[in-house]
Parts: structure tokens; C-alpha cells; sequence
């Protein structure tokens, strides 16, 4: 099969450019690698015969996360620009570099794309990225939807997040995540360096979704990004369509800063295999066991413990640590009734 994308510098992709009532891929360049290749961006647009809203959905902004990129494309394909009122702009691989590599931060420089808004035009290529990302595709959305997951070593609970904010973007931000259709919305305070705080600097709601990872991209997973995205298109009326509006059974908002920051959670204090003792969402006390780290000949190097009540949010699912690697998350959850799992 051929490859039909159109090639724009990644400076000169307007949406007035893309005809109305049409659908369209490109490949978005920002620079060229030392060997020739480009730097880009693969992008679909799929822009309504009538005007109405942008939604901006990027997926592998970690290059081990796959269910956001798929779910990008399948979305695309099914979406009928005749009947659509706005525009769908879907970047399904946002951290090329990182995602050939199946590796979470970029290939080269080892950056985190997640921690390093709003890059620079003329550093290293994760930085590049950001930058163009930021000034570029950003200014042209009404919404951000950065589709994520818990990558090669992690698996998390399924949610639909956000940077807690003011008025309207505040507003519209919490409404969009809740429109997802998780069962686990959780608003935190905000974050310097992420997609979600570059969209805040542009006065842009943004809102994210974290499917279980463990560098797979499993149909179930798949199907619930996939339902997500729709929703988020029917809440902005770009596309017909329901959506909950209704906060779901779990809904927690936590404004203090770093909040939201699982990779400091919990830290293994060695190196060694981990083995935990918990489950995914599984209810624990504070002092309660998570797991231990054991050396290679089965001594037990270490017992790690909660640090608090709460749910066990995100897990170490890769078993070889190193000291310092998160094990796990344990969110406090108010008024839980620690019933499921």
C-alpha cells in the first residue's frame, strides 16, 4: 500500500490551509537527524464541512505508551467530515525518536518530552519537539487530549486527569475529563514542563488519559481510549454522540503542587528484583506491605511499605529496579468505600 501524507514544515501547518469537509494526513517536519532523516510529526486532520471546535489529541509523548497512537487512528478513520461541526487534529506519535526506540524518554538526548515544556528551536531533538509542539499545533486547539499510559515497566488504573485551574479552562477542563467516561477522574495541582502546563500558558483546557500500559496495547485498553476519544469529539460538538456528565464513582481533586507526580512515589531503596504484593486498585493501609526487593541469590534486600491509606494507583510491573525506581502510587481517595477492584 502507498503512503499518501502530504509534507509541511511544521511552521506552515495552518487549519485554514485544510479544505473543509475533508481528511487528510501529513508528516509535519520540524528539523533533519545528522544521517538525513526528518524530525516530524505524522498528523491526521480530519476538518468538518462545518465550523465549530478543535480537539488536539497526541499520543506517544512517551515512546512505550501505544494505546493513545491507535486509538488516534482508528478515530480518524471512522470519522465522517461531512457531518462533523469543527476539526479533529490527532498526532499519534509525538515523540518519534522515543517511540522507534520503544523507550520512554528520546532516543538521543534521553529527555523526558513530559518534563521539558516549552522546549527550544534550536536545542537537542526532544527539545525541538516540545518547542514545535507548543507553538505550532497548541495555539490551534480548543482542547488538548494527551492520550497516555503506564509505558514498558508500569501498569496504572484507567482515568481522565487535569491540572486544576480557574474559571472557564478550569471548568471546561473538569467537564472534558468526566465526559471521557473513566470511572476515576482526578484533578491535580500543577506541573511544570508537561503538555497540560503549555496548554495552561495559552489560556488552552487540556485534559489527559492514562490506559494500564505494560507496553501493550490490548483490546480492551484500546476499545476504552478509543470511547474516550470519541466522547471528548461529542463534548466539544464537533461530532453527534452522548457522553457521561455526571462525576464518576471515584473523583478526586488534589490541588496541592506535584501532586499528580507518580515517579516520585515510593522509591525502591535498591536495586534488585522487585516482587510486589499488591494488585492494581487493590485497597491498603498505611504500613501495609507493597512488595520486597530481592537480591538475585533471593535474599531480601529491602520490605517497601505504604507510605499512606489509599489505592494502589500505579505499579511496577517490570521486576529488575534499580534504586530510586518508583514502586508504586498509592492515591488517597476520599469517601472510598474500599468495595471493587
Amino acid at each position: 500500500m502507498t503512503h499518501d501524507a502530504e509534507r509541511w514544515l511544521v511552521e506552515t501547518f495552518q487549519l485554514a490551509r485544510v479544505a473543509p469537509g475533508t481528511r487528510r494526513r501529513f508528516e509535519l517536519i520540524i528539523d533533519h537527524l545528522p544521517d538525513g532523516q526528518r524530525l516530524s510529526f505524522p498528523a491526521v486532520v480530519a476538518r468538518g464541512a462545518h465550523p465549530g471546535k478543535t480537539l488536539l489529541a497526541s499520543g506517544a509523548v512517551h515512546g512505550d505508551e501505544y494505546e493513545g497512537t491507535v486509538a488516534i487512528q482508528n478515530v480518524f478513520n471512522e470519522l465522517d467530515p461531512a457531518a462533523m461541526r469543527g476539526t479533529f487534529i490527532g498526532i499519534p506519535v509525538t515523540n518519534a525518536p522515543a517511540f522507534a526506540a520503544a523507550q520512554r524518554e528520546g532516543h538521543w538526548d534521553q529527555l523526558n518530552l513530559a518534563r521539558i515544556f516549552p522546549g527550544s528551536a534550536s536545542g537537542s531533538p526532544t527539545m525541538r519537539i516540545a518547542h514545535a509542539f507548543r507553538e505550532h499545533l497548541l495555539p490551534q486547539a480548543d482542547l488538548l487530549l494527551d492520550l497516555h499510559s503506564g509505558g514498558n515497566a508500569y501498569a496504572i488504573r484507567y482515568l481522565a486527569g487535569y491540572q486544576l485551574r480557574e474559571g472557564e479552562v478550569g471548568r471546561i477542563q473538569r467537564e472534558a475529563a468526566i465526559a471521557v467516561g473513566a470511572d476515576l477522574v482526578w484533578g491535580t495541582g500543577g506541573q511544570p514542563g508537561r503538555t497540560l502546563s503549555a496548554a495552561g500558558e495559552l489560556g488552552i483546557p487540556a485534559i489527559y488519559v492514562e490506559m494500564r500500559g505494560e507496553g501493550r496495547c490490548r483490546p480492551d485498553d484500546l476499545a476504552r481510549a478509543s470511547e474516550g476519544l470519541r466522547n471528548v469529539l461529542a463534548y466539544l460538538g464537533i461530532v453527534e454522540g452522548t457522553f457521561p456528565t455526571e462525576r464518576p464513582r471515584y473523583f478526586v481533586e488534589m490541588p496541592a503542587a506535584g501532586s499528580g507526580h507518580l515517579q516520585v512515589d515510593h522509591p525502591s531503596p535498591t536495586s534488585g528484583i522487585f516482587v510486589p504484593r499488591v494488585d492494581l486498585w487493590e485497597s491498603v493501609k498505611a504500613g501495609q506491605p507493597l512488595g520486597q526487593v530481592r537480591h538475585p541469590d533471593g535474599t531480601v534486600l529491602a520490605e517497601v511499605a505504604s507510605a499512606r491509606d489509599g489505592r494502589v494507583l500505579f505499579l511496577r510491573t517490570l521486576p529488575r529496579v534499580f534504586a530510586g525506581d518508583t514502586l508504586a502510587f498509592v492515591l488517597p481517595v476520599p469517601g472510598d468505600d474500599t468495595e471493587g477492584r
